[in-house]
């Protein structure tokens, strides 16, 4: 009791009571992982952070303030302020890094109090229980300071912990689970902090089996009146027993828990659960089994949610999944990216699932994801909100409707996103952009009420889901192959909605198609976004030139012993490899000369300008000599004729000494390598025309010498 009246005297203290909003545009969590969502209504995806300072297995939680700015973070051991420092008396918290969920709640009716809920785990046998810390993040300039902390609220604990909207649209629910029973307990906290005595519901199936089933999560949907609990099964290779997931009605005003299903199927080991935006489908993990289920939730018997089951491929397994701040869901896995069901409202596969979506680095992710109240997402709060309804999609003009069931004189503060604003129950605005994705937020006060009500809703003023229309390409010219790149706005939410016109009568339906053309020639290709409303579809065309590239080289030749050849090719090419480069005077240019001293085939391969690939091959035929035979003259001029002096003989033989010999009687030259010649020079310097000496040495098989000379003519 002495706790809770220093709360109620510091309450009265704090001025200015703005706002109790959940926050949820920054994630840390993780190993150094952080995820930004405030502009994700106008980008792909969440923006990469590298500032994260913290480190966790599971438990994760952080909050920003209505404007998505970064308040604090933590893994339920330690604090980090926004400077991604520990704050003030941050450190050694109850908690433990390894339970699967954990909480922060702000105070109603402050904009400085925050409580973190911690959970211990089964890495520790659950032996510290559930506690409390009271921080205030207006002390230390800021940055925040750990008023108390480890503060006890129930002994009896699970790695279970969840917290929901009560029905006032204000006060904030607790949820806890005691160590292996069936009994859950709700805590409320009001504006003046937590209520002594919770809400106490013992219902469904007892989780005593083993220790792993009190791992697990519990989440309430979006609408707040559902809650779903889950329980990690007992591993075993060999057996691989399944177990299973229960739902409940949940009361957001009372607190209370009702009406349990058991659901559950032979092949399914599940361990986390999510609901969609709209309440209507739960997807639940299956990391054993590479799956993730989607239950049709709402349909009124367990028959019917068995039979909607729609299994997700999931090979990497998935533990936590978790929704987000864009109505997303994200899948955790031990990785450096998480993969994102991009339409969880969609029945079936249509729900887009996208492994490895979101990349981390230099982050990375155990198997936790961070912990938030249920009704953040639009789908939220039947009491308190507001809905719209689309008036004109071409324009962007959208009718408001606010309510409340908060007493007395109500001041309403609309912000559309768009930097409008409006303080009537229900505006009528009209968006800049149709296509655009804006985040409208409302906020509801009363005169008589300490809380405040924030709203915020992902709203696309013309009702349907298009983009601006762009796209790259590459070509393999040599094939007629071309992979075709999207590269739209807001391309992951455009499935089904894209028309791609190849220019040859050919068409698809694939966000990255890939299209081979029967020849070349240059295609007018034009991609289509498609809305079902022509004012609002855009498309872009551009020319996609397909080259063709055939290397010929020259007819298959045959020639006597010591004679050459000019190989060539029919096309020029940016590069050209002859192989092998036997007896090549250059294997790397388009037209060498060949002096082969037996058969020989050589291919070539060729690339051209446009980067595609040839190839050809030719075959020479030599005709050997059945004695040994030395020109009598030859050219070293470099023309690539007669350039070398070297003997022939057949295949009988192997070179002993081919050696040259001035007129003077000095060896200008010798050799005793098959096919190695004299190419007129000596130390580098031609010589002049003159009569030279040849003598030459060769052995056959049984080694019997044969010796010969001669002479030879240089001519210049």
């Amino acid at each position: 009791m002495k706790i809770l009246i220093t709360i109620l005297l510091y309450l009265l203290l704090v001025p200015g009571f703005q706002s109790a909003a959940q926050q949820y545009n920054n994630w840390y969590f993780g190993r150094n992982a952080a995820l930004d969502f405030s502009n994700s209504a106008s980008q792909s995806g969440p923006a990469t952070l590298s500032n994260s300072a913290m480190l966790s297995d599971e438990a994760a939680c952080s909050i920003s303030d209505e404007d998505g700015n970064l308040l604090f973070y933590t893994n339920g051991k330690t604090v980090y302020n926004k400077a991604h420092q520990i704050m003030l008396n941050g450190d050694n918290l109850g908690g433990n890094i390894s339970a699967c969920q954990i909480a922060i709640v702000p105070v109603p009716g402050t904009d400085s109090l925050f409580y973190i809920f911690t959970a211990d785990a089964i890495e520790n046998t659950f032996q510290d229980g559930y506690r409390y810390s009271l921080l205030d993040i207006k002390r230390d300039n800021g940055k925040g300071e750990v008023l108390f902390k480890n503060t006890l609220l129930w002994a009896s604990c699970s790695e279970r912990l969840a917290t929901a909207r009560h029905a006032n649209g204000t006060d904030i629910w607790v949820i806890t689970n005691d160590n292996g029973s069936n009994i859950f307990r709700s805590w409320l906290i009001t504006c003046n902090g937590i209520q002594n005595t919770a809400v106490v519901s013992t219902v469904g199936d007892v989780l005593n089996t083993s220790p792993e089933m009190n791992a697990g999560t519990i989440k309430v949907n979006p609408t707040g009146d559902m809650l779903c609990q889950t329980h990690f099964p007992l591993f075993d290779e060999i057996i691989r027993p399944p177990n299973f997931l229960q739902c409940f009605d949940f009361n957001s005003a009372t607190g209370s828990i009702t009406n349990p299903r058991k659901i559950s199927f032979s092949d399914s080991r599940y361990t986390h659960c999510e609901f969609s935006p709209d309440g209507k489908l739960i997807y639940v993990s299956r990391p054993y089994d590479g799956k993730i289920d989607q239950l049709e939730i709402t349909l009124p018997t367990i028959a019917a949610i068995r039979a909607s089951r729609v299994e997700l491929d999931a090979p990497a397994g998935y533990y936590d999944i978790q929704l987000a701040a864009d109505e997303k869901i994200y899948c955790a896995r031990p990785s450096s990216k998480l993969s994102v069901i991009n339409q969880p409202n969609v029945k079936g596969t249509g729900c887009n699932l996208v492994a490895d979506q979101v990349d981390l680095l230099p982050g990375s992710v155990f198997i936790g994801l961070p912990s938030h109240i249920n009704d953040f997402v639009s789908g939220g709060d039947l009491n308190n909100g507001f809905t719209y309804t689309i008036l004109d999609s071409c324009a962007g003009t959208v009718q408001f409707n606010a309510f409340t069931n908060m007493p007395a004189t109500i001041t309403w503060q609309w912000d559309f996103g768009d930097g409008n604003v409006s303080g009537v129950q229900n505006p009528v605005h009209t968006f800049a952009n149709p296509t655009q994705v804006y985040s409208v937020k409302l906020k509801i006060s009363s005169s008589t009420s300490c809380g405040i009500v924030l709203k915020s809703k992902r709203l696309l003023p013309g009702g349907v889901t298009t983009g601006n229309a762009e796209f790259g390409f590459v070509v393999r010219c040599d094939s007629g192959y071309v992979r075709f790149i999207n590269e739209s706005d807001n391309l992951s939410n455009l499935v089904g909605n894209i028309r791609w016109d190849f220019g040859d009568g050919n068409f698809s339906f694939d966000i990255h198609p890939v299209h081979t053309y029967s020849g070349p020639g240059t295609y007018p290709v034009k991609l289509k976004i498609q809305s079902g409303l022509s004012c609002l579809d855009d498309s872009v065309s551009y020319p996609v030139e397909v080259k063709a590239f055939t290397l010929k080289t020259i007819p298959d030749q045959t020639i006597k012993i010591g004679e050459t050849v000019f190989l060539s090719t029919d096309n020029p090419g940016a590069s050209f490899t002859w192989t092998p480069d036997t007896w090549l005077s250059n294997a790397g240019i388009r037209n060498p000369v060949a002096t082969p001293l037996e058969d020989i085939t050589y291919k070539v391969s060729g690339i051209s300008n446009d980067g595609c690939t040839s190839e050809d091959s030719v075959t020479i035929h030599v005709l050997q000599y059945n004695d040994i035979y030395v020109p009598s003259a030859f050219t070293p001029d470099n023309n690539g004729k007669n350039d070398v002096i070297r003997p022939f003989y057949s295949g009988m033989y192997d070179l002993k000494e081919f050696s040259i010999f001035n007129r003077w009687g000095q060896r200008v030259f010798s050799t005793s390598e098959r096919g190695a010649g004299w190419d007129g020079r000596i130390n580098g310097i031609l010589q002049q025309p003159d009569a030279y000496i040849w003598m030459l040495k060769v052995v056959d098989a049984k080694n019997n010498i044969t010796e010969r000379k001669g002479s030879f003519v240089l001519i210049k």
